[in-house]
């Protein structure tokens, strides 16, 4: 049972509370834009780089040999709109973790968005698979994250880590992920193994809706590794800002 519960921690960290992606064709070019900008210096201390180079390594083989073709093979079969709404759907079920966060950051306009955003959708938006909120009013949600609490109150970011199935992280991004699984809804599905599931199944859904965006980003970069690190840390970066 103790071996269930860790392997289900570690499936439903690196799963359901990675960012959401497919939701709208903006997400990407935000990315893009980001990952290009000039920002302050985004090189952190990297002790583990051959660790970190392999957990990469073993990241792409699962992406390219298991991850998009399952991907490919679901999408083929359910239409994109119908996977748009899924994505909807999962990105609701995330308002504890928003939420939370932005009050512990004391954004109470953010948190009052989430509340609101998460009460429209789940009724008028049906269950969340319509994010009506934003269609509506342009309501967009509070992504705020135990990371980002974690750097509101002065903890850096440690050391670059890149963790297996996740991707790029940091050791204080990876500690927050953490309290982030028991503020997680899918955390407390019963049994274990729907909740475990339910995550594949959110990451497949998005990853469906994404193919492509990792492959152009891959092919431009002379080391993949440091450029994806160098990414996230500047991403990172601007939303601890914001």
């Amino acid at each position: 049972m103790r071996v269930l519960t860790g392997l289900r921690i570690g499936l439903v960290v690196c799963l359901a509370v990675a960012p959401v992606f497919g939701q709208g064709g903006d997400e990407f070019d935000e990315f893009e834009e980001e990952i290009h900008a000039k920002v302050e210096d985004a090189n952190i201390p990297d002790p583990l780089i051959g660790i970190n180079r392999a957990f990469y390594w073993g990241n792409d083989k699962i992406y390219f040999w298991l991850l998009k073709p399952v991907a490919q093979g679901y999408g083929a079969v359910v239409p994109k709109r119908g996977r748009v709404a899924l994505g909807h759907f999962f990105d609701n079920l995330q308002f504890p973790l928003r939420v939370v966060n932005a009050v512990l950051q004391f954004k109470w306009e953010g948190a009052g968005t989430e509340v609101g955003r998460f009460a429209v959708n789940s009724t008028v938006g049906v269950l969340g698979f319509s994010d009506y909120a934003y269609r509506q009013w342009g309501w967009r949600p509070c992504r705020e994250d135990f990371g980002q609490t974690f750097a509101y109150y002065g903890a850096g970011p440690g050391i670059a880590l890149h963790l297996p199935i996740l991707g790029p992280s940091n050791l204080r991004d990876a500690l927050g992920k953490i309290p982030a699984y028991f503020v997680d809804p899918l955390s407390y599905i019963d049994p274990s193994t729907v909740g475990m599931a339910v995550s594949v199944g959110s990451r497949v859904n998005d990853t469906s809706l994404s193919i492509g965006f990792y492959e152009k980003l891959k092919a431009n970069a002379v080391d993949p590794y440091s450029f994806f690190k160098r990414a996230y840390e500047q991403r990172r970066i601007k939303e601890i800002k914001e």
